[in-house]
């Protein structure tokens, strides 16, 4: 047994030892020899540089060695910093910018335009409804803030600020002040379709002759449809329906007789770079015994002055065409409250307001004007101021 596993030891040592002793034997080298031949292949190889060397002009009158790589064009691109997106937001298709959520406009009169979104493109239930961008140049009548109405089909929330002063011959009430907070509320429903609440809010009043009183108005409802819309001579032709209901308060005049149906008709047209809002209508209460009844029409024009600031005047009107029977006074309330006073019949008020409206973006803007009466009666209105926030979506 041994001698087996010797003979085999022996055995595979031999075979080794042949196969080392079958390859040439290499011959010695001095050390000097080995250095020279250095270490290139043993060594990785040499990061690429991030730039072109500067070229020295001994070095551009050379030419170019045939055997020295070009750079690569992919490492220009790995080593460049990104010069920025293409544009997200093609003409007519609406924005889609990962940075905000603008909606795709009605129509496709103007590409979106991503910088302008604000808080309004940031309020999603809102955002449903998005207002016919077609006639954005066209500014809200600001003056008779319930009844000028604005032939547009907008979504937008407007907060609304009136203080009204009453000339001191004003029977019954004497000299005193009213102010007004109200929030107004267009949805459009389509490009031509929209649902406004055009009046609420809360009432302060304060008179030498009832002294100072506190409520809530009566809230106005209505639907308005847009008629004509030529987008091309940028015109517009809309009608509508609101109903005032008599939820207010009576202690500032509000929550009288049955309620008040409003038919009207509004247009808009662009002349040169401004613009002309009229709207009229026909007050009809369902109690004719305790408000009286009234024609209404209202006359915007606004002109640009820069980019953002537009000038603003305006004219108001209003002829009673009917006497109530609540008070036995011949004087009447305006576009705000309605007496139904029994001696009010035939009259006519008319008011002018100017001011201007500033652009703050696409979607907000801030307006006030001072309104006047230009007529012999003033009824309640010997001056107005009115402001007015709008934020459109």
């Amino acid at each position: 047994m041994r001698f087996g596993l010797l003979l085999l030891t022996m055995f595979t040592l031999h075979a080794g030892l042949s196969a080392v002793f079958a390859e040439e034997t290499a011959e010695p080298q001095t050390l000097e020899q080995v250095l020279s031949q250095g270490v290139i292949d043993l060594e990785a190889a040499p990061a690429p540089p991030l730039v072109d060397p500067v070229t020295t002009p001994a070095q551009s009158d050379t030419k170019p060695s045939t055997n020295q790589a070009a750079p690569a064009e992919t490492e220009d691109l790995l080593i460049t910093a990104p010069t920025g997106h293409p544009a997200l937001c093609p003409s007519g298709s609406g924005c889609t910018c990962p940075t905000c959520a603008c909606q795709t406009p009605v129509c496709s009169c103007e590409p979106c335009d991503c910088n302008a979104c604000t808080l309004c493109d940031r309020i999603p239930l809102l955002n449903k409804f998005p207002s016919d961008r077609c006639f954005d140049d066209f500014i809200m009548p600001v003056s008779n803030p319930v009844w000028s109405i604005d032939p547009r089909s907008l979504t937008y929330v407007r907060g609304i600020f009136i203080n009204q002063m009453i000339d001191a011959q004003t029977p019954v009430l004497g000299a005193g002040d009213l102010q007004v907070y109200a929030l107004q509320l267009g949805i459009a429903i389509n490009e031509r379709l929209s649902i406004i609440a055009v009046k609420d809010g809360y009432n302060t009043l304060q008179t030498r002759g009832v002294g100072n009183r506190t409520g809530w108005s009566d809230i106005g409802l209505g639907l308005k449809y847009v008629v004509i819309r030529d987008v091309e001579n940028q015109f517009l032709l809309s009608g509508g329906l609101i109903y005032e209901a008599t939820n207010g308060s009576s202690r500032v005049f509000q929550g009288n007789g049955d309620g008040v149906w409003t038919p009207y008709v509004s247009i808009g047209k662009q002349i040169g770079s401004g613009h002309l809002i009229a709207s009229s209508g026909y007050h009809v209460p369902g109690d004719t015994a305790e408000e009286s009844q009234s024609i209404y029409y209202s006359i915007h024009y606004d002109h640009p002055v820069t980019s953002k600031l537009s000038a603003v005047a305006e004219l108001n009107g209003i002829v009673y065409t009917k006497s109530g029977q609540a008070l036995p006074l011949n004087i009447e309330g305006g576009d705000w409250i309605n007496l139904g006073s029994s001696s009010v019949a035939g009259n006519n008020v008319v008011t002018t307001a100017i001011g201007a409206n500033y652009r703050l973006n696409s979607c907000l803007s801030l307006a006030g004007v001072w309104e006047f009466p230009i007529s012999n009666r003033k009824d309640l209105l010997d001056s107005r101021t009115t402001v007015t926030m709008t934020l459109q979506f």
